[in-house]
């Protein structure tokens, strides 16, 4: 029973220090500053404001790729509408954000990379068109959550798949495209 404690133990080690030796050595392959602008659709997650509609989205993102992982930092400007049809007219609850983003990003500079990432910041939430009876989200603001998958295709390229999470009637799943100036290979 002790050598096979050992023998676990020292893999434990050997891991752990081929880990550190492997982060160590990590190259960034792609160049540090990158601004994408991208446009969009979104989708409401509300099931109390009527029948949804598609709404749409656009932003912009200015990221900083680590020198030491294959992860990447930024802000995120964005504004998108959940839009739906209700009592006869049409609703769009916009929010406007600010947050700051992380994704980690598989096969960095490759040709196809997918990333998985998070968003944190403040939304601004407004009813832009109709009227939404007994509302006290309207003109407030709160905090947002944007949890997000995407791939980015020929180091520029980048389709996104994200929630925007904050206030119920606002909430709404996205998808978008985008093109990142920068980033390409060194």
């Amino acid at each position: 029973m002790t050598k096979i404690k050992s023998f676990f133990l020292a893999a434990l080690f050997a891991m752990s220090a081929a880990n550190a030796n492997a982060q160590n050595s990590y190259d960034r392959p792609v160049k540090a500053f990158e601004f994408e602008p991208f446009v969009g659709v979104t989708y409401g997650l509300a099931g109390n404001v009527g029948s949804h509609q598609v709404g749409p989205a656009l932003g912009f993102e200015a990221r900083y790729n680590l020198n030491s992982l294959p992860v990447d930092v930024g802000t995120q400007l964005y504004m998108g509408s959940a839009v739906s049809k209700y009592a006869g007219g049409t609703l769009s609850f916009r929010t406007f954000s600010f947050m700051s983003v992380c994704d980690y990003n598989f096969l960095l500079g490759e040709k196809v990379s997918p990333f998985v990432g998070i968003g944190l910041g403040l939304n601004s939430y407004d009813i832009v068109v109709g009227n939404y009876p007994d509302d006290n989200t309207d003109k407030t603001s709160g905090v947002g959550l944007m949890p997000r998958v995407g791939v980015e295709l020929f180091r520029h390229v980048r389709v996104t798949l994200n929630a925007h999470i904050g206030k119920a009637k606002y909430n709404t799943i996205g998808l978008s495209v985008g093109y990142a100036f920068g980033g390409g290979a060194k």
